[in-house]
């Protein structure tokens, strides 16, 4: 073998150890810290139908069957009879009575209707759901996973938690142009978020707000946003796959927008020392939902400012050796936004 040739090999050797190098390197630098392993942990959630349950029951008219209902979903038949339709329990002579008034409404039977097409098949929600308790019991190895039961009750409740159960109000989740919201009066940007997939976020957001509910000291727009923003960063632990207009209840050109804008929402708020305010109606502009944030203009998406929370929390995460327990422990929300290092650069 001639000089020249050993050199050539040499080199390419050299080129291709470079390119592996520095693919290894990318690879660990993208890889997503929270895309954690979940494979070993034995759970399959199964959505009970309880919805169905309770329509059979309607459709048999008999307390022999209202007895088994009662015994199958135990506490949750009783919140559901006395807190979310408000008819009181079987004890009552007149249960049937009302529960038959309450099953007949239009809303009601219209809205059941479309439930029975719409959740036909529950099982994408369901190993999505199954995939998001796996993260949650890799972070919390002792939490107990409830029962997850489906309801419909005449548009008033999307989650409900109990100790043991967790309910989805199915009648909440049927699509952006259900003509039923129409009907209702729901305007649009409510009604974009009113749809199937939104299930297993709003699920997890209640968790997080069950768990860890809002305990400020001074109830300024700091610390709502860093408190909404560690909720994303708990749905973005639970479900590390979903992307972030999901997770968001964005559209792609909404979450873009707060991607472009990033740098010149959080100088608006800085230079209108904005950042401590402590007027309700002035915070609820920023953080609830409406058809966009008042702040920052009509192309802006609602609670921007949460999103931006978001980006403070991811800030704190990369900087400072603190677990996802510890994060949601941690209610100084100025101590999160001064060890962050936050600091968005002009897109």
């Amino acid at each position: 073998m001639t000089k020249i040739k050993k050199n050539l090999i040499f080199v390419v050797i050299i080129t291709l150890l470079v390119v592996i190098s520095v693919f290894v390197v990318r690879h660990f630098m993208n890889k997503n810290p929270l895309d954690v392993d979940v494979s070993d942990i034995d759970l399959q959630v199964e959505i009970e139908r309880f919805d169905k349950d309770l329509q059979n029951v309607f459709e048999g008219n008999s307390y022999e069957n209202i007895e088994m209902l009662s015994e199958k979903y135990q506490d949750f038949f009783e919140v559901y009879n006395y807190d979310v339709i408000s008819i009181g329990g079987p004890e009552n002579s007149s249960y049937l009575t009302y529960l038959s008034t309450f099953l007949s409404d239009y809303s009601v039977t219209e809205a059941t209707k479309q439930v029975e097409v719409v959740f036909s098949d529950m099982s994408n929600i369901e190993d999505e759901l199954t995939d998001g308790f796996k993260h949650l019991i890799y972070y919390y190895p002792e939490k107990k996973i409830p029962r997850i039961v489906s309801f419909v009750a005449g548009f008033n409740h999307s989650i409900l938690l109990t100790e043991n159960y967790i309910g989805i109000g199915l009648d909440k989740y049927l699509g952006s142009d259900c003509e039923l919201y129409e009907m209702l009066d729901i305007p649009d940007f409510a009604r974009a978020e009113m749809v199937k997939e939104q299930i297993p976020i709003d699920i997890m957001s209640a968790i997080y707000e069950s768990e860890y509910p809002f305990t400020p000291k001074t109830e300024n727009l700091l610390e709502f946003m860093i408190y909404n923003g560690r909720k994303l960063y708990f749905l973005d632990a639970m479900f590390p796959e979903f992307d972030e207009a999901r997770k968001n209840k964005y559209s792609d050109t909404q979450l873009g927008f707060c991607k472009k804008y990033e740098r010149d929402m959080w100088t608006n708020i800085i230079e209108k020392k904005l950042l401590f305010a402590t007027d309700y109606l002035t915070i609820r502009k920023f953080v609830e939902n409406a058809p966009f944030t008042y702040e920052f203009g009509p192309d802006s998406p609602p609670r921007a400012v949460n999103w931006l929370g978001w980006q403070i929390v991811k800030s704190y995460m990369s900087n400072n050796d603190v677990t996802i327990p510890e994060l949601m422990e941690e209610t100084d929300y100025q101590k999160i936004l001064n060890l962050s290092g936050y600091d968005p650069k002009y897109k």
